[in-house]
């Protein structure tokens, strides 16, 4: 399967001119250790998810999907345009009373705030969920993500913090909030 990919070409044009003055690309990873990947983070607020039936009921009889992201694995390599960097998110499913289908779908984000407002800052993911017969849990992987960040010192990469969430509409975030523990 071919990875997704999300390109963040915002600053391209600004990096290197930013970066001139740094340590030239081949010097800064040529050392034995490799260089860091950016921080990633789930975001709690959007790490969980109650995906409801249509219509006004909210009760335990409504619910179709509950989901929350457990972790992700992630690697980053870096070329002379830049990091490379991998994302599979992996994510629990739970199907409720109200899903007769067996099926459904959830959206989740990948976003590097550094980039906002360009569009490229944020990209949404769906992923179909299936339930086998006789089962009413699910353990999701989706496929690799791969973002393409312009910058081309490893110290610099620090700073482009990406952050991971479920895709959620006000209500379902300002329930999140409100159930927090």
């Amino acid at each position: 399967m071919t990875p997704r990919c999300l390109r963040l070409f915002a600053l391209a044009l600004a990096a290197p001119l930013a970066l001139s003055g740094c340590t030239s690309f081949s010097e800064a990873f040529s050392k034995t250790k490799p260089p860091p990947c950016p921080p990633i983070y789930i975001l709690s607020d959007t790490a969980t998810i109650t995906k409801f039936r249509p219509g006004g009921g909210r009760d335990l009889t409504d619910v179709e999907l509950e989901a929350e992201i457990t972790g992700y694995k992630g690697s980053c390599s870096y070329n002379e345009k830049g990091a490379a960097v991998e994302i599979q998110v992996g994510m629990n499913v739970k199907r409720g009373p109200a899903n007769t289908t067996r099926a459904g779908e959830l959206s989740y984000f990948i976003a590097i705030p550094k980039f906002y407002p360009a569009p490229a800052a944020k990209a949404v993911f769906t992923v179909p969920i299936n339930f086998p017969e006789g089962m009413d849990q699910a353990r999701v992987n989706d496929e690799d993500v791969v973002m393409h960040i312009p910058v081309k010192d490893k110290d610099v990469v620090n700073n482009y913090e990406i952050y991971i969430g479920f895709q959620t509409s006000p209500d379902e975030l300002e329930m999140n909030r409100r159930t927090k523990r």
